[in-house]
């Protein structure tokens, strides 16, 4: 195992794979680069397997007939490393995709057995994974919808980078409206000043991912803010105003310049603010142990809020929906739990005379 900086210049692990090794986890990074469209979650799939395999080769077992008991020991050395609870939670995950890679692979004749099938993080090991972030997984094995829980995301508010007041009331600003409208970063960059409704806490927003031939209905779409942002909503009005008391710059979120902010400079504020709370970590690592993606990001956000709302309140989903500028109800179903205990519950109430 050899020692690689990552892009912060803090040291990564690479895990080195003898020659055997490395052949099962080729086999299975051809599998998932055929199978997988978004080249962060092929890295993200890679890298969790090969952390496995290693495992695997340090530990004396063959991949093709590990046992839930070893995946157990596998967990149990992470929980020793005092890795955090998403690490072990994702490195799980990919360890079931990849048994279901081989139990699906015609080119192995062997039965395979997912040894993860019987695991169950919260109730084994009181890792709350469906709360401290929610996977959401379709059939197909399509991407994750990662989103973090609200006690998480709260921290970040109070560390928001910024040596001047303009710039900390902005990027604090900046860091609710990612939280509580769920737009996406390049939707937050370009809504203008008019598009502001004071009365309804109201934002018109133009989609970045639709059309208004096929989606005139979502093109431009509404999202709102809660009044606990009213207070900061004037606030940045006011420190605005100071750096462009003539209204040139027709955007909301202007730098201390004047001028309009990229989508990825906005994404950065919310990552910089989580890496001053001291909570941010790699998400996805490729081959080399470069941080190609993050924990928290603005993207990140804006799953968070979708899966509080379907998960945690009573909105109708229709109305997330639209909220979240999906064209189809299948996007925002895949941010919905299963949770049975509720189902039940709702029915009770339901049918109750």
């Amino acid at each position: 195992m050899t020692m690689n900086r990552n892009d912060t210049g803090q040291f990564g692990l690479k895990y080195d794979l003898d020659e055997e090794h490395t052949e099962y986890f080729d086999e299975y990074g051809e599998w998932v680069t055929i199978n997988v469209d978004k080249q962060t979650t092929i890295d993200r799939l890679k890298s969790g397997v090969r952390v496995w395999l290693h495992w695997c080769q340090k530990h004396d077992v063959n991949p093709y007939e590990a046992t839930e008991r070893d995946v157990r020991l596998f967990i149990k050395s992470m929980q020793h490393d005092e890795l955090a609870e998403t690490t072990i939670t994702r490195r799980v995950a990919t360890v079931s995709k990849y048994y279901h890679f081989l139990a699906t692979d015609p080119v192995i004749e062997v039965e395979i057995e997912n040894p993860t099938k019987n695991i169950s993080l919260p109730k084994d090991y009181d890792i709350k994974n469906l709360t401290e972030y929610v996977r959401v997984l379709d059939d197909e094995g399509r991407d994750d919808i990662i989103a973090l829980d609200y006690k998480q995301i709260e921290p970040i508010f109070d560390y928001v980078p910024g040596k001047k007041e303009f710039t900390r009331v902005r990027n604090k600003l900046i860091c609710h409206l990612f939280w509580q409208t769920a737009v996406r970063s390049d939707e937050l960059s370009r809504f203008r000043e008019d598009n502001i409704d004071w009365e309804n806490r109201e934002i018109k927003i133009r989609s970045s991912k639709l059309n208004r031939k096929d989606h005139p209905d979502l093109y431009h779409r509404r999202v709102w803010w809660e009044p606990n942002l009213d207070y900061l909503m004037r606030r940045w009005e006011s420190k605005r105003s100071q750096v462009d008391p003539s209204g040139e710059c027709p955007y909301w979120l202007i730098s201390e310049t004047g001028n309009q902010l990229s989508p990825s400079y906005l994404s950065r504020i919310v990552k910089d603010a989580a890496d001053n709370a001291g909570v941010n970590e790699p998400l996805v690592r490729g081959e080399d142990g470069e941080v190609q993606q993050w924990l928290y990001t603005g993207h990140r956000l804006r799953h968070s809020r979708i899966s509080h709302l379907a998960n945690e309140t009573d909105l109708d989903l229709n109305f997330i929906r639209m909220m979240a500028g999906h064209a189809k109800m299948d996007t925002t179903l895949k941010y919905v739990e299963t949770n049975w205990g509720a189902a039940r519950n709702a029915f009770e109430d339901a049918t109750h005379v």
